[in-house]
């Protein structure tokens, strides 16, 4: 019996959901904050629970910009219309859900290009857009996370942290720089997968407000403006891996906004909420019409007619 393509992409697609599946459920059973989830939800009100379903509403806006983002730098290469991009984003999610460190996420997106000529410069060009989110997780943070970390008692930490902003940087740079001619951005490129990174940082700041309104726990904005910036920078240069991604999100929470007097419970109830919001909630939506939502696109123009 010959193994052609389409039935390898079937068996990874189905390894994929089953192993999504059972990560799921496990998170769902080993999650032991149930109690304060309950009572906390509450706390915000109605208004509370507005903001809930606002943030809500904004995960799907969160993917989009995340999809524009990846259209954008398929753009040269292999041009994709918005909602194959958008079904490539949701897949690499659910790869990136049950692989170390997320390391599937691009290699799954680039697996429903169908093209193996396109797929090395297509994972390079997403390494690219991740490092450029990062670069601008890691611009926004870096100034108030060495205001946040004068507060703390460990020595130095100000010093170290500089000193690790600018190897990240510095590796950045040489990573680039040995880039073939072939797979780097065009200067357009870049600027809007600049503007499509900061807008979905912006997407998150905003989420992550509306779940403290939810938890009844709302900062002012002076310490807003300190406290966010520093822990999305520390998630970022946080090595991690899926099962513990939760918990990292969790304990940085607690450090953070325990600066300022948010409660550890209701610190980590904010950030799991959010990993939830965002990372969990959307695979648990797709995979049940993943072949449907196939189908509808092969059915549909294709990109070149969107063009």
């Amino acid at each position: 019996m010959k193994i052609t393509k389409k039935t390898i992409l079937t068996v990874v697609e189905w390894l994929v959901t089953v192993a999504a599946y059972a990560y799921l459920v496990y998170r769902l059973v080993t999650f032991d904050q149930y109690d304060a989830l309950f009572r906390f939800s509450g706390s915000g009100g109605i208004k509370g629970v507005i903001c809930l379903i606002l943030c809500i509403l904004l995960m799907p806006v969160n993917l989009g910009l995340e999809a524009a983002k990846w259209q954008t730098l398929l753009r040269e290469i292999r041009p994709v219309s918005l909602k194959e991009s958008l079904l490539h984003i949701l897949y690499g999610q659910a790869a990136a859900f049950i692989t170390p460190y997320r390391l599937g996420d691009i290699p799954a997106r680039v697996m429903l290009l169908n093209d193996k000529r396109h797929w090395k410069p297509a994972i390079v060009l997403g390494l690219c857009g991740g490092v450029i989110q990062t670069i601008v997780i890691i611009a926004c943070g870096i100034v108030p996370a060495l205001y946040f970390l004068q507060h703390t008692e460990w020595p130095y930490i100000r010093q170290v942290a500089v000193c690790a902003v600018v190897a990240i940087l510095f590796l950045v740079v040489l990573q680039w720089k040995s880039l073939p001619q072939s797979y780097r951005l065009t200067g357009r490129q870049i600027l809007h997968t600049f503007a499509w990174s900061g807008a979905r940082y912006a997407c998150w700041l905003l989420q992550f407000v509306l779940v403290m309104v939810w938890a009844g726990n709302l900062l002012s904005l002076n310490e807003l403006v300190v406290v966010l910036p520093t822990y999305y920078l520390l998630i970022t240069v946080t090595p991690g891996i899926p099962i513990a991604d939760a918990g990292i999100r969790g304990s940085w929470a607690v450090f953070t906004l325990g600066m300022y007097g948010v409660a550890a419970p209701v610190a980590a109830l904010i950030a799991i909420t959010m990993w939830l919001i965002n990372n969990l909630l959307p695979v648990a939506l797709y995979l049940p019409f993943r072949r449907s939502l196939r189908r509808t696109l092969s059915d549909g123009p294709t990109a070149a007619n969107e063009e």
